[in-house]
């Protein structure tokens, strides 16, 4: 049986600190608590999904005493601390938050501020009325008083049964006990899976062990913290998240449906007690579709957005407004006389309102769109350029010589849920020109083709299928293409094959040609130019090697902006975290500020990317935090770390600074190395693509091609032959489940 323990306590060290999990070394009166075991640092150690503790301050702990490696510690079911009662003891919680004189201010204008915050009675809060304390500074102190004294209060009414963390997105929501009660009793799954970060797996195992602490108090005559009234086990909730769930894990691997079979195998391995509500679901649920003839099942928001796109396509294929411009003054380029295919893109937008673009590596798209940016130019033709990542728009940005941003600024998207330019407001452009579309998934297309008025804008998609397609659902550049009706120009001539290693290497790579000599030993070089490198290393040694290699090319005159380490895992003794951390050590060792969250230490000077679209990123200002002045920070961004701060760091993201508090550093990574998937869309002046024997199950030839074509003077590829030449035979799934090419061919 589990030793469960109370205890006083107060934190003197954070060990360890990520978003949802920490562990604190913490002092314990042994002659109160003889029963709390001290570890050899003369501490007691506290862990787990816990808020952010204050050091030096008492808490009041109930855990459970568990053994590890690292010896006995405490998993913590509940720490609280207790509320301050008087005047002083509110004034000395606020001067671990802020200023002596934020205080000062803060307490003059609302001495029963704690209160009001525990029973949120916020609404006759003035701000106005604080010198030094706007909204962000107000808001810190919120959280921390609701952390501090709320939370706890909250785990304790569900007996430990949720932990903090759900215990705060839940507050987060709902703010009162009772709501919470209310909700999770009426759609207990709907509740818990529509919280970030809470999946079907875990609100289950919630839920059922909510469900039967309720009815074993029930049998015991005992008040249950909540009582379903129905059986959960069974119920019809309980299948219809499920299904919910296999469906978003369906999109998450890249299909918009899954066939029917499939649905039940799952099903019935996850839920088999509520099987009998399936047939229901399937039947006549009104955000599931079941095509009986396809034997397939999606969500209805999927369906329609497939729909919707080919009804589109369509539409604008029906529309052909012609522009008279001289295309043959457009078919050079510095000097270089474009091919008869290269000139097509030009042609072809002048006779056509939606158009394909498709080329490989080398094969000439970026000449092909700049004359055709050229010819826009002088006939005064209005054009938008768009990439689907931040990385993508700076190359193409790079190779037009015109502003391009990402489709999500280009549409003036502003979270959760409004677009700037949408099917009431079109965009204002004679074309609108999107690059590296295979990225694209169907939802973010759907946005696009909502925003033109084909009336009025044309339509030029750009990309490469022999790339890996895009992370979200959908596989539309291949669909779209697999479609005769779509005018397409593909550029199928690789300039310099042969002669550049980059673009030789590349070629085979997509082709699956074995291109690397088995009877050597040594290094082998390609092209005239020795563009590409390949360094046969084995597996156990690459690491180190890859250290070596960076530091090398630094004296060489590279800055770390100029260098990418490719690597397709991200985990694991060959991923992008290991490799970070010892290069980041090799090149960076010495900061002169540094601060910590979780496994990763972000050290001045360090590059960094951020992984996920931020769009109320913070700019920093020295004189006040204000979260209202924001900007859009696209996911895939680099920066470097300019400031460190208390608790916080300042990127440089291209002359943005971006305020990024701890809350915020779980979205951002050192970015010395990066994966190959990260990569797509980028272009950097050396790449070092790094394929240990580890990798071989992930490997494929779209990957590699991804590594290899990032690089523009150099790439230096680390391995061994035989992994390159499994890799060059097999080839990412494009055979993803989707409707689109089949609402395309419908009459």
């Amino acid at each position: 049986m589990d030793k469960i323990i109370e205890f006083k306590c107060v934190p003197e060290r954070l060990v360890y600190n990520s978003t949802d999990f920490k562990i604190y070394g913490v002092s314990v009166n042994s002659f109160e608590y003889p029963d709390v075991l001290i570890g050899k640092y003369g501490t007691a150690t506290i862990k787990g999904n816990i808020s952010e503790l204050n050091l030096g301050v008492d808490y009041i702990v109930k855990a459970k005493e568990v053994s590890d490696s690292h010896g006995v510690g405490y998993d913590v079911i509940n720490i609280k601390r207790e509320k301050p009662t008087t005047l002083a003891a509110t004034r000395n919680f606020l001067y671990e938050i802020l200023t002596p004189n934020q205080t000062d201010v803060l307490l003059e204008a609302y001495p029963d501020i704690v209160d009001r915050i525990m029973n949120n009675r916020l609404d006759g809060i003035d701000l106005s009325r604080t010198k030094g304390i706007k909204d962000y500074t107000f808001n810190v102190i919120k959280n921390k008083v609701i952390e501090n004294f709320k939370l706890a209060e909250i785990v304790e009414e569900f007996r430990g049964l949720f932990n903090l963390s759900t215990v705060k997105k839940l507050y987060d929501k709902y703010t009162s006990v009772d709501k919470i009660k209310e909700v999770i009793r009426e759609e207990p799954y709907q509740c818990l899976c529509r919280l970030g970060g809470i999946g079907f797996k875990t609100a289950d195992s919630l839920l059922l062990t909510l469900d039967k602490d309720g009815k074993e108090c029930q049998k015991k005559g005992k008040k249950p913290v909540l009582f379903f009234g129905f059986d959960l086990i069974t119920s019809y909730q309980r299948a219809k998240a499920c299904v919910d769930y296999l469906l978003d894990e369906n999109e998450n691997n890249g299909n918009t449906y899954i066939h029917v079979g499939d649905l039940k195998k799952q099903f019935d391995v996850l839920v088999p007690e509520a099987k009998s509500n399936l047939p229901l679901i399937l039947k006549g649920d009104n955000d599931v579709i079941f095509d009986r003839e396809l034997l397939s099942v999606c969500k209805k928001e999927t369906y329609e957005t497939e729909k919707y796109i080919a009804e589109r396509i369509k539409e604008g294929l029906q529309i052909h407004t012609k522009w008279e411009c001289d295309c043959s003054k457009f078919q050079e380029l510095d000097g270089f006389k474009l091919t008869e295919n290269q000139c097509k893109t030009s042609q072809y937008m002048c006779e056509n309102n939606i158009v394909l673009l498709v080329g490989y590596g080398g094969s000439g798209k970026s000449s092909s769109t700049q004359a055709f940016v050229n010819m826009l130019n002088a006939y005064n033709k209005r054009h938008l350029l768009l990439a689907p990542t931040g990385r993508a728009a700076k190359v193409l940005s790079g190779f037009t010589n015109e502003n391009a941003m990402t489709i999500h600024r280009g549409l003036m998207y502003m979270p959760p849920a409004d677009w700037g330019f949408n099917e009431e407001n079109k965009l204002p452009y004679d074309v609108v020109i999107v690059d590296e579309f295979s990225m694209v998934d169907i939802f973010l297309f759907r946005k696009l083709l909502e925003a033109i008025d084909f009336e009025k804008t044309k339509l030029l998609l750009i990309g490469d299928d022999a790339q890996i397609p895009s992370v979200g659902a959908g596989n539309v550049l291949y669909d779209l293409l697999k479609c005769d009706d779509i005018p397409t120009i593909t550029l199928d001539k690789v300039f310099r094959y042969g002669k550049g290693g980059l673009s030789t290497v590349a070629t085979d790579t997509r082709t699956g040609t074995e291109y690397l000599d088995k009877t050597k030993t040594g290094m082998q070089v390609f092209g005239e130019d020795q563009s590409y490198i390949f360094m046969p290393i084995l597996q156990d040694k690459l690491v180190g090697y890859t250290v070596k290699l960076y530091q090398t090319l630094l004296s060489k005159g590279y800055s770390v902006d100029d260098i990418a380490v490719l690597s397709c895992y991200n985990v694991g003794d060959y991923g992008t975290v290991a490799l970070n951390k010892k290069i980041q050590n090799a090149v960076n060792s010495n900061p002169k500020a540094k601060i910590t969250f979780g496994d990763t230490e972000f050290r001045l000077n360090d590059i960094v990317m951020n992984y996920a679209n931020d769009y109320k990123a913070i700019i920093y200002n020295e004189e006040y935090i204000d979260d209202k002045n924001t900007t859009f920070i696209a996911n895939g961004e680099s920066g470097r770390v300019v400031k460190i701060l208390k608790d916080a760091m300042v990127v440089d993201y291209d002359g943005t600074l971006i305020y990024i508090p701890k809350s915020s550093m779980k979205n951002i990574r050192l970015a010395y190395a990066i994966s190959t998937h990260k990569s797509q869309g980028g272009q950097f002046k050396v790449v070092v693509l790094i394929t240990p024997k580890a990798h071989t199950f992930m490997l494929n030839s779209n990957l590699l091609y991804v590594g290899e074509s990032r690089a523009k003077e150099k790439c230096y590829h680390l391995g061994e032959i035989r992994t390159v030449n499994n890799a060059l035979k097999k080839k990412e799934n494009f055979d993803r489940k989707t409707m689109l090419q089949i609402f395309m061919k419908a009459e």
